[in-house]
């Protein structure tokens, strides 16, 4: 499946590759259950237990060398769940590094996939790691019919619901241009920038000794208790 699915990576022999040690080692600082799969007709395969989910990592290599990894493939499987074709629609419109298919054996296959491109960054690597995660959450919420909040740590706390809070007696248009215009910063004109004052070098009030300011002055929402 992967080898129809991602071929014409390994067909172009792209120029561009990631080093598979560093994907590896990437790979095991984010997930404490990974097993060695082996590997099979030029994928290198990685099993990934993540909580109560089982999903594979495929290293696409290029012909010939088998440290170089021209594409990322990401695969899992769950069986004995339905969905409508109006809601699998509704799944794949919201995935961003996948697709979901059902395969003739009945079950759903989410299968994703990202080719090499540029210089390897674990910083990247980790924002890919963290779009597949997305995309099995999307999967899990279409597929269970799962709350979200409900899943979710914080939202299960009481003090970061009541702080998290968001009325809509607020003006809505005020809320929306003072949170679009939130980060817009400038040098303190108290302290040019320095973040402190005066000769014995004492933190800047206006500015809390950061020596940034707010373009634009927002009314503040106090402090929900």
């Amino acid at each position: 499946m992967f080898k129809a699915l991602f071929s014409s990576a390994k067909s172009a022999l792209a120029k561009v590759f990631w080093p598979r040690a560093k994907i590896v080692s990437a790979l095991q600082s984010r997930y404490t259950a990974l097993d060695d799969l082996g590997e099979e007709d030029g994928l290198r395969l990685y099993g990934v237990t993540d909580g109560e989910i089982r999903f594979v990592v495929a290293l696409i290599l290029l012909d010939g060398a088998a440290d170089r990894v021209v594409e990322v493939g990401f695969l899992a499987r769950f069986s004995g769940f339905t969905l409508s074709n109006a809601q699998l629609e509704t799944v794949n419109r919201n995935l961003h590094i996948s697709v979901a298919t059902f395969h003739n054996d009945g079950d759903l296959y989410i299968i994703g996939g990202v080719a090499a491109a540029g210089e390897y960054s674990d910083g990247a690597f980790a924002l890919i790691l963290e779009a597949w995660k997305r995309d099995l959450l999307v999967v899990l919420h279409g597929i269970t019919s799962a709350s979200f909040v409900d899943a979710m740590p914080a939202s299960r706390s009481e003090t970061a619901r009541r702080y998290a809070l968001n009325e809509a007696a607020r003006d809505p248009t005020k809320m929306l241009s003072a949170f679009a215009g939130a980060q817009r910063l400038s040098l303190c004109p108290a302290c040019g920038g320095r973040g402190f004052t005066g000769l014995i070098a004492r933190a800047c009030d206006p500015c809390a000794g950061t020596g940034l300011a707010s373009l634009q002055a927002v009314e503040p929402m106090g402090r929900r208790r």
